[in-house]
């Protein structure tokens, strides 16, 4: 049962997206910030961590934008994988934590303007996790190209094609 309700959750998501895949993260945020009217603003992290490698994706918000960290060390796939799952979060419009930002790991590097929620990896098993990354995962594999704006979304779509006659 809880496998049908989460395929049917990932429809009703998906059915709101106009976009044509494949998209790149730039276009998909494109739309995202208009469908969401706010900002969205993608910031890898930065700083020294002992574990490289080690950073999940962060989504903090506020009522006119969020922010997407992410862990540019990892590959492109990983990284497109990280910005969709909080992308998912967004999309499922599941509730953050409430947050007061102070100067931290969490927010170095950050304007803290207008940041009041959160939401961050507690558990594996939460079913807010569960549906952000079946979500996420969806949409991280009907992307392409890297993360940066000048991605060409346009181009992988026309490559697309020729995928199809393989």
């Amino acid at each position: 049962m809880a496998g049908r309700r989460s395929r049917e959750r990932l429809a009703e998501v998906l059915r709101r997206v106009p976009l044509q895949p494949p998209w790149t993260v730039p276009e998909f945020l494109d739309w995202l910030a208009e469908d969401a009217g706010r900002d969205i603003e993608l910031s890898p992290w930065t700083g020294a961590f002992t574990d490289p490698g080690s950073r999940c994706g962060l989504l903090l918000g506020g009522p006119r934008r969020y922010v997407i960290r992410y862990d540019a060390a990892r590959s492109v796939r990983h990284q497109r994988q990280q910005i969709f799952h909080e992308v998912g979060h967004i999309l499922c419009r599941h509730p953050g934590e409430a947050f007061r930002p102070t100067d931290g790991a969490l927010t170095e590097g950050l304007s803290l303007a207008g940041i009041e929620y959160m939401m961050r990896r507690t558990t594996f098993d939460s079913p807010t996790e569960a549906e952000a990354e079946l979500v996420g995962t969806h949409l991280a594999v009907l992307s392409r190209g890297p993360i940066e704006l000048d991605a060409h979304g346009e181009l992988h779509r026309i490559a697309s094609t020729f995928d199809s006659l393989r």
